[in-house]
């Protein structure tokens, strides 16, 4: 009946703002039924949830990931979806220079859906120390911009990073 059937978890509802023991039965990888003591037959998988929390997928609105590229970024999926959360929006490791190289190595690649605000410098956010906006020439608006709109599907943003230390 069901691809995935997980057993009495405290279900918590944000839209209704209530948490309830009860099942889940998923088909397909989406939620085809909520209730108690849904039917074991025919399930291909059956997980425990007795005194664990099951919730809607978590949204981390602030994050670095591109891992090896820049400065504060961590590995995606491992540091996310093994905590819940489904959805990240990485704060400006990319700019409109090294955006398509962020798209195909860590957006494309991820099973944590990804997305971006992109910086309005070229290169992103790359360094703690070295501003990139120090040298305002950095700032690439029309890049920006035509990047944005090149990929409106994971593009939620403009990133700008401006502290006194790393703006001329």
């Amino acid at each position: 009946m069901y691809d995935l059937l997980i057993k009495g978890g405290s279900i918590v509802d944000p839209v209704a703002l209530t948490t309830t023991v009860s099942d889940i039965g998923v088909t397909c990888g989406r939620v085809a039924a909520i209730g108690p003591g849904l039917p074991e037959a025919g399930v291909t998988r059956v997980v425990d949830a007795r005194g664990l929390i099951v919730t809607p997928g978590l949204v981390d609105l602030h994050v670095h990931v591109w891992s090896g590229v820049a400065e504060l970024a961590i590995d995606n999926d491992p540091h996310h979806l093994a905590r819940g959360t489904t959805t990240v929006v990485d704060a400006g490791s990319a700019g409109s220079n090294t955006f398509p190289g962020f798209r195909r190595y860590v957006i494309e690649p991820s099973a944590t859906r990804t997305l971006a605000f992109l910086h309005i410098s070229g290169m992103g956010q790359l360094d703690l120390e070295i501003g990139e906006l120090e040298d305002l020439r950095g700032a690439r608006v029309d890049r920006a911009l035509a990047t944005a709109q090149a990929n409106p599907d994971v593009i939620v943003g403009v990133k700008l990073r401006l502290s006194t230390v790393l703006v001329a």
